[in-house]
């Protein structure tokens, strides 16, 4: 007859039953931050000059801007937090922050062409100046 005792799983599982748990319980004990941590990207609409700099350097196409919309989106779920865009923005309104965002996944769906996950800042339209051909124009128009 087998012993039990000698059953390696046996003692594995007495163990564990009078052992504490081998995970944190979450809600209640968060994870202390990692020294070297690489958080998240914050990002400043007052600096932008929504050149899209930062989008031709993502490796992983995680940021979009439109200059002409004036708007700019970061994908949470696809940056790797890799510090390039931060490097390509001549701007500096790229940083990169301590604290780490929290994202939502839902089901609903998603703002047209982006993932889940994404964070969306839209700048006011520019004054565009008027053009020196219109105001010659209107300056002969009064004139006349």
């Amino acid at each position: 007859m087998i012993e039990l005792a000698k059953l390696p799983m046996v003692r594995r599982s007495l163990r564990n039953l009078f052992s504490r748990p081998a995970t944190r319980r979450y809600p209640t004990e968060v994870r202390p931050p990692v020294d070297g941590l690489r958080g998240s990207i914050r990002f400043d609409l007052e600096v932008c000059n929504f050149c899209g700099l930062c989008a031709k350097r993502c490796p992983t196409l995680a940021l979009h801007v439109s200059r002409e919309e004036r708007t700019f989106a970061i994908e949470d779920l696809r940056c790797i937090t890799c510090g390039v865009c931060i490097d390509a923005c001549k701007q500096h309104g790229l940083v990169m922050s301590d604290s780490t965002p929290r994202v939502l996944v839902t089901g609903a769906e998603p703002p047209e062409g982006s993932g889940p996950g994404t964070r969306l800042w839209q700048g006011e339209a520019p004054a565009r100046p008027a053009r020196a051909g219109a105001a010659r124009a209107r300056k002969v128009a009064e004139e006349t």
